[in-house]
């Protein structure tokens, strides 16, 4: 019974060891990368895509088009319906009309590309796509099929405008943090050779990383969530947010939609303040106390600093990781193939939490400790 439960410790404690056990990287050069993590993102748009029923594809759907240069892409939607996929029926070419909404006259078109050409142009969805012959300002066009279409069944109605002169543009954060439910986002129409105007009549679509679909509101320049976020990092991938608005230019309905990327962030590493220790023949010792709110693998890449013939100079990049449960401490050696002199601290220091694909670029001080120099 003792020899049993003497094998049952050992086992234990060498589970311990091993789950304990550091993964220590030197950079061969001194990292010389960009340290600051992401927190704002800008793009522009020069298109719209909306989803529409098979019911209302066969009534007709209105089209936002301003320019001679443009493509209305369709294409069907699979949806889910009690576990079960359902594909909608593929669009005839010869069904498929632009008639004017005022007159009901059909509008010519300019060319017409059907599933096999836009196969070969790399949309294998089933995509069709055609182009107005002609472009009127005071136009309504209606884009409508003929074919018996399922009423629930649904398709992707995308018109690219490429080069156009309108282009909505976004300026958002990237992270919203813990406990937010707010994330700041600047939608503006912007029109070449003229001021932008900022969006109104804005609505939005949000998806979280498991393609849940979350109910959000736009005011005041910010997305608003009418529930907490739940998945932190983008282990699962990212957030995302649609936007769509339509705008009154010059007597013309321009569309745009907008598609956006963020990520639920929270602090689950924090760090205190290093201690680096000179070892001798120019190896030194670097340890980090941190806590960890939530167990998993983390990380810290750090770059040692000292003086070189006066001048502070950066020595070597080391990078470590290991699985963290609580409060911990990561032990960074430095080899260093230039002679230095203290004061000695780690600088460009980034903490990474792989299990939630999380980057932390703490804004502290550091590192003070028994080197000679300071």
């Amino acid at each position: 019974m003792k020899y049993t439960l003497t094998l049952s410790a050992l086992a234990m404690m060498t589970s311990a060891a091993m789950a304990n056990e550091q993964t220590i990287y030197q950079w061969p050069n001194v990292y010389q990368g960009d340290n600051s993590s992401l927190q704002q993102l800008t793009k522009s748009s020069h298109e719209y895509w909306q989803t529409v029923s098979g019911r209302e594809l066969k009534q007709g759907v209105a089209v936002h088009v301003t320019q001679a240069d443009h493509l209305i892409r369709v294409a069907p939607k699979a949806r889910f319906d009690s576990g079960i996929v359902i594909k909608p029926q593929q669009l005839q070419m010869d069904k498929l009309q632009l008639r004017d909404a005022k007159s009901n006259a059909t509008l010519a078109l300019k060319s017409i590309a059907a599933q096999q050409q836009m196969h070969q142009a790399g949309f294998k969805d089933g995509s069709v796509a055609i182009q107005l012959k002609n472009v009127s300002a005071q136009g309504k066009p209606m884009l409508q099929s003929t074919q018996p279409l399922g009423d629930d069944d649904q398709y992707l109605v995308h018109v690219v405008e490429k080069g156009s002169p309108y282009a909505l543009k976004a300026h958002a954060d990237f992270r919203v943090d813990e406990q937010q439910r707010t994330l700041a986002m600047d939608l503006s129409m912007a029109q070449q050779g003229n001021a932008s105007t900022a969006a109104n009549n804005v609505s939005l679509r949000v998806h979280s990383p498991v393609d849940e679909q979350l109910s959000a509101r736009y005011a005041n320049g910010k997305v608003i969530f009418s529930q907490p976020l739940q998945h932190v990092g983008a282990a699962q991938g990212f957030y995302e947010i649609e936007a769509d608005t339509t705008v009154n230019i010059n007597g013309q309905q321009v569309k745009r939609t907008i598609k956006l990327p963020f990520v639920y962030s929270k602090d689950t590493i924090t760090m205190k303040t290093a201690k680096v220790s000179a070892l001798g023949n120019n190896r030194f010792q670097a340890s980090v106390p941190v806590n960890v709110s939530d167990e998993g693998r983390y990380a810290i890449r750090a770059t040692l600093q000292g003086m070189v013939a006066g001048k502070a100079t950066k020595l070597a990049t080391v990078e470590v990781a290991k699985a963290i449960k609580g409060v911990d401490t990561f032990t960074l050696p430095f080899d260093v193939a230039t002679a230095a002199t203290g004061p000695f601290k780690l600088v460009d220091v980034e903490l990474s939490d792989h299990t939630r694909m999380l980057k932390f670029t703490p804004t502290q001080k550091f590192v003070k400790g028994p080197v000679a120099g300071f």
